[in-house]
């Protein structure tokens, strides 16, 4: 798996090169940025260890170049930084110092007349030991999104990740049209000292879409899906799926999809085929539009190794004067199994002195194990403008993961109070408290308590 994961990288970096030239050829434009940022932190268990460790003083320089380029018919995204970290460590620490938390990312897009195709890739190196806070787990819509391995990420090491997603889909206007799909993602740890097994996962599939009208779409889909792990048992699960359905618009405000299929699991351990599981899928979903949001509906039935899972819910979103709310509320059970609540919450409000925002969802994810686990998670912000140039911020993130028993739960928990302040045009500085709680039930409870300042500014660079 370590050759895999160097190639992926590589091919990553690659294919952006390749991407450039034919940009630069017709671009309409280039906005390069560079990153900035120094902060100083000091604080307690700030490794969130279990015996804790004692006082660390952190000094840590993050650089980030940024560059975007588009045209009138594609588009290319570039990311890249890493840090330099430094400063007096407790006797005994694992936390890694000098060049660390390489990483890349990249998306591109391009679009012709009846097609369209996209492609993204990131890689990524971390230290296990030192813990992020939950908030830095969130997506690009601010939803906190638990890694696989979330709670294995105690003691010390390096940790990796890659992905690549590519997808092209030609016909779409066309009777006739055809989605493929194909990506792969990966973890893997480098002397690490919890018994953490690298992971490999890769898929491909592919839709078909049949438009019979403007209202009407029929499509048939197939999915095939591979898990492997470097762990004792050697573990690799092969996955079929096949679905047909259809896409309905009832009227101008009311759409409604639904779909059945089959799903196969192969699982071997040892290199042996051990179990094989099937049965049938579905799902169905409903929208209603409302003078002031949306209405939802959902029910999906999905299977994995262990059996099937059924899920229901519904959700309504509101628009208001000065934000928007969305609420859902549903159930999941597994099998004939009790049934527990999923659902969210998203509320943000602009207020006369500044913004308030709460996100919570609770839902069904994916261990590193490749096994279904019950998530929740929960981000508030608070920020109140003192005037012009400061203002004074309260963010609260929340993560819990609740694996198949009682005793199997991972609780992390930040807090931190800030105080920011531009300092010129360009320079900002920020600075605060922050405490940090981690409750394992495998590994018992530690807390951090830590003060810090940040300055950091952006670059912007136009072409």
């Amino acid at each position: 798996m370590a050759k895999h994961k160097i190639v992926h990288a590589a091919a990553a970096s690659g294919l952006t090169l390749c991407i450039l030239p034919a940009l630069a050829e017709e671009n309409q434009g280039v906005v390069m940025t560079f990153d900035f940022e120094q902060r100083f932190e000091a604080g307690d268990n700030i490794a969130l260890e279990n015996p804790e460790e004692g006082n660390t003083t952190l000094s840590t320089t993050s650089l980030t170049f940024g560059l975007t380029t588009e045209t009138h018919n594609q588009s290319l995204s570039v990311l890249a930084g890493a840090k330099l970290r430094a400063g007096e460590i407790p006797s005994g620490s694992d936390i890694e110092t000098g060049f660390v938390e390489p990483r890349i990312s990249f998306s591109y897009m391009r679009e012709a007349a009846n097609s369209v195709l996209d492609l993204d890739g990131s890689y990524r190196q971390s230290d296990i030991s030192f813990q992020p806070a939950v908030s830095d787990f969130a997506d690009d819509d601010g939803v906190i999104v638990l890694p696989p391995d979330f709670e294995d990420l105690e003691g010390s090491g390096t940790r990796r990740n890659y992905n690549l997603n590519a997808s092209l889909e030609i016909g779409r206007e066309a009777p006739l049209g055809f989605v493929f799909t194909a990506s792969t993602s990966g973890i893997s740890y480098d002397q690490q000292t919890a018994a953490l097994s690298d992971i490999e996962r890769y898929s491909a599939g592919i839709r078909s879409n049949f438009r019979f009208s403007d209202v009407t779409t029929a499509f048939a889909v197939f999915n095939y899906d591979h898990y492997e792990a470097d762990d004792i048992q050697s573990t690799e699960r092969n996955t079929n799926a096949v679905e047909v359905g259809v896409a309905q618009e009832l009227s101008e405000r009311f759409r409604f999809e639904a779909a059945i299929g089959f799903s196969e699991t192969e699982e071997t351990l040892f290199r042996v085929l051990d179990t094989t599981t099937s049965g049938v899928t579905g799902r169905a979903t409903l929208s209603y539009d409302m003078p002031n949001g949306v209405i939802t509906g959902n029910y999906a039935t999905t299977r994995d190794q262990d059996g099937a899972r059924h899920n229901v819910s519904v959700g309504r979103s509101y628009e208001l004067p000065r934000g928007e709310i969305a609420v859902s509320v549903g159930a999941t059970s597994k099998d004939s199994g009790d049934p527990a609540l999923i659902g969210s919450v998203d509320y943000m409000q602009d207020l006369a002195t500044g913004n308030f925002k709460v996100g919570i969802n609770r839902n069904v994810s994916i261990s590193n194990e490749d096994e279904e686990r019950i998530t929740t998670t929960a981000v508030m912000g608070y920020n109140h403008d003192i005037n012009n140039i400061s203002s004074l911020g309260l963010d609260f993130s929340y993560g819990l993961s609740e694996g198949n028993s009682t005793a199997d739960e991972t609780l992390r928990t930040d807090v931190s109070a800030s105080y920011n302040r531009d300092v010129t045009e360009d320079w900002k500085i920020s600075t605060g408290v922050s405490y940090r709680v981690r409750d394992q039930d495998t590994s018992g409870k530690s807390d951090s308590t830590s003060i810090f300042v940040t300055l950091k500014r952006e670059f912007d660079f136009f072409r």
